[in-house]
């Protein structure tokens, strides 16, 4: 039931005051440290959080899913606001490609021979060090001749590069959905029946496998749902808090998954929108959580690589790693992202000179 003095989220989820930039950044750090025992320990490893959920949920699996649930929101609402694919799809690709390929071609042609055990002349010449560079579109592809072949990790490069396509065809998936139903309540809960139909057929007949990537891609879809119906969803605090506890409750008791799908989205909402937007200006300086994400797993095996054994201590790790991604993401923001929005901008203005002059002189 609606209370005549209940905020909703149509008042809320156009404005920048908002918490989801320090909720975003506290997430990239989470993926540091959930990967930091795999990377230190093993594969076979345990986080806190996945040691009580059978390894079907990490810290690091909570963070994609914030990070996928927030999308589905922002992506909705990009659809509506740029509804002609070819400006959507580009605004898209330079979110996220121009980080990506500086990433890939840094770690591939720079970085991997120096780390790599091979000779530069034979690293240079293998083609795999080539086929690294398929990262940049989002084709996976986890080796660099001769690095990280001694880790307890090995020989991944960056494991968590596997969410980029899978956000893209998120991406893609969210404009087809804009397209058919303009995000009209009535189509949109049409479109949901087989979706929700096929998540039931999902939990009953295929034992959660691959169950990260199911997750966030209904994450992202619930995101996407928030925001249509962002006319109808109060942010009220006794809400978020009882979303929050009863995530807890049956996080603790086992019950990962609806958890996760019924009560994460709504306490994600709360602490973004709902709660005072102290950290409204926390990213004023830029938003580092892409960087600090895309350059986490390579710095804690380079960590792990080069430290002496007493410091492959994952908390310890993390900590280190945390702080150096944090570095490489202001890099990443000031060297690509200021530059790629300054050609913008400057490509804006000869696009706007040259509407000015068809304009007077038809």
């Amino acid at each position: 039931m609606l209370k005549s003095s209940d905020k909703m989220l149509v008042d809320v989820v156009g404005s920048r005051e908002n918490n989801l930039d320090f909720i975003r950044f506290v997430a990239a750090i989470a993926v540091i440290f959930s990967h930091s025992f795999s990377i230190c320990l093993g594969p076979e490893s345990h986080t806190p959080l996945s040691s009580i959920t059978d390894d079907r949920l990490s810290e690091g699996g909570l963070a994609v899913g914030v990070f996928f649930f927030i999308g589905g929101l922002l992506i909705a609402k990009s659809c509506v606001s740029h509804p002609r694919p070819a400006r959507f799809f580009r605004l898209r690709l330079l979110r996220i490609l121009p980080q990506l390929v500086f990433v890939v071609v840094l770690l591939a042609l720079v970085i991997g021979p120096i780390l790599s055990v091979l000779p530069p002349a034979e690293y240079y010449s293998d083609p795999q060090t080539y086929l690294y560079l398929l990262n940049g579109v989002f084709i996976i592809q986890h080796d660099l001749p001769g690095v990280f072949v001694d880790n307890p990790y090995s020989p991944v490069v960056n494991a968590p590069l596997w969410t980029l396509p899978v956000e893209f065809v998120c991406y893609i998936l969210c404009y087809l959905c804009f397209r058919w139903t303009r995000f009209t309540k009535r189509s949109f809960a049409i479109v949901s029946v087989p979706v929700f139909a096929l998540l039931v057929v999902y939990l009953a007949f295929f034992d959660f496998y691959q169950l990260s990537v199911v997750r966030a891609i209904m994450l992202f879809y619930l995101g996407v749902a928030f925001y249509v119906y962002r006319d109808r969803i109060p942010l009220r605090a006794s809400l978020g808090w009882a979303s929050i506890a009863l995530f807890a409750l049956f996080v603790s008791l086992g019950w990962d998954v609806a958890a996760m799908l019924l009560f994460f989205p709504y306490a994600l909402l709360w602490l973004g929108y709902g709660l005072s937007p102290r950290l409204a200006g926390f990213a004023k300086h830029g938003e580092f959580s892409y960087g600090i994400y895309l350059w986490g797993w390579p710095i804690q095996q380079v960590l792990v690589m080069l430290l002496p054994s007493s410091f492959a201590v994952p908390v310890v790790n993390a900590a280190i790693a945390s702080v150096i991604a944090l570095g490489a993401g202001v890099m990443n923001y000031r060297l690509v992202d200021v530059t790629v929005s300054r050609i913008l901008k400057r490509l804006k203005k000869r696009e706007d000179l040259v509407l000015a002059k068809e304009i007077v002189e038809p």
